[in-house]
């Protein structure tokens, strides 16, 4: 497989897995990074410099969106705005080679933990989003 430039990737939200399906590509999308830890811990002795045992920990699973922001849907995905700020479970459909027939697929589903907001005086205004997946999933379109 040859290397992927990012432009041809594509990333969908929706509210089922079964949604991804038939919703549009989100524009305006600047950087998506999927961060996946196995929260392993490595348990040493005195004398050694190799671990005796190595033990799970707890996995972690997050995805970080910057995009230009053009309204306040994706606030809202964060419970932004809403009166109890609680956000609502999504699924996130990422296609790094975009979405065709027999191309790759990371499917995620959790919710939205945290929103930024940065406005530059020289540069675009974009916001920043954590999310915090409780499954993912991989396969092929």
């Amino acid at each position: 497989m040859s290397a992927v430039k990012g432009w041809r990737g594509a990333l969908r939200i929706a509210d089922t897995e079964a949604g991804l399906d038939t919703a549009s590509n989100e524009p305006h999308i600047e950087r998506v990074e999927v961060n996946i830890d196995g929260g392993l811990e490595a348990l040493y002795q005195l004398g050694s410099r190799l671990p005796q045992e190595i033990n799970e920990g707890n996995v972690s699973m997050s995805v970080r969106i910057t995009k230009k922001m053009v309204d306040n849907t994706w606030a809202g995905y964060a419970g932004v705005g809403q009166p109890d700020m609680l956000p609502p479970t999504k699924y996130l459909g990422i296609y790094p080679m975009g979405y065709e027939s027999g191309k790759p697929k990371i499917i995620l589903k959790g919710k939205f933990t945290s929103w930024n907001f940065s406005e530059p005086q020289d540069d675009y205004v974009v916001e920043t989003l954590e999310f915090i997946a409780e499954s993912i999933t991989v396969g092929v379109i």
